[in-house]
């Protein structure tokens, strides 16, 4: 979700428009939040897009009062070292935010989300480009994301990787452990997105809003069910 592209903030504001009248328990946003790196400025930039973010949900109030914003920090974000689980975004980047939006918030990646009975974990790297790319035999049937629910799932762990290829704090791993299932692993993957269902347990990939033109998905608890959405062009 890049947060300094015009055209993504455009996107976002129609986005708000549609749910206005109907607010979601939840919307999730997964970093990067900026296009590309800033350099020493990178943190001043991230503030003042999320202040611009939030004079944007501010002009829906119902949103702003009944939804929740959760962001979940993506690997270029500040303060987040290559290394899962990573901290949340710094409050010096959010507290501005925070104060206009008190129904926003920032998250550890992975987190975990509960809704009633369900479970839902989120986390955002690039899982299915990393096992793809450090497999050992690669399939020569079926579906990558079917291989790739079934390895993680099966495995019990988000990220089953050698740590040369993706480091875990140890004294956290536990962070990353899927026993018991949760109903939804929702795995923000720079790959094309996908819905696939393992041993009763959803795996999704949302795949990036600014490149996949502007598509989304959509998870309804009751029914258990994800949609696929996307904001038309004009």
């Amino acid at each position: 979700m890049w947060l300094d592209s015009i055209k993504v903030m455009e996107k976002l504001q129609v986005l708000f428009a549609g749910y206005a009248d109907y607010p979601p328990v939840a919307f999730v946003f997964m970093g990067n939040f900026l296009s590309s790196q800033q350099g020493s400025s990178h943190a001043t930039t991230l503030k003042t897009r999320f202040k611009a973010l939030g004079d944007l949900i501010a002009q829906f109030p119902e949103l702003s009062e009944k939804s929740k914003f959760i962001f979940v920090p993506g690997p270029s974000d500040p303060a987040s070292p290559n290394i899962l689980p990573r901290m949340p975004l710094p409050k010096i980047i959010t507290e501005d935010f925070q104060r206009k939006i008190p129904s926003s918030i920032f998250t550890s990646n992975p987190c975990r989300i509960q809704y009633c009975t369900q479970e839902i974990v989120v986390i955002r790297e690039d899982l299915v480009s990393k096992m793809c790319r450090n497999t050992i035999h690669f399939p020569t049937s079926g579906e990558i994301p079917e291989h790739f629910a079934k390895t993680i799932l099966c495995q019990a762990h988000l990220a089953p990787l050698p740590l040369s290829v993706c480091p875990v704090y140890w004294s956290f791993d536990r962070a990353l452990h899927l026993y018991p299932l949760p109903d939804l692993v929702v795995t923000a993957d720079q790959s094309n997105a996908f819905t696939t269902t393992y041993m009763d347990c959803q795996v999704m990939n949302p795949g990036s809003f600014p490149k996949n033109e502007f598509s989304f998905k959509i998870y309804i608890p009751a029914a258990r069910r994800i949609e696929d959405s996307q904001i038309p062009n004009d």
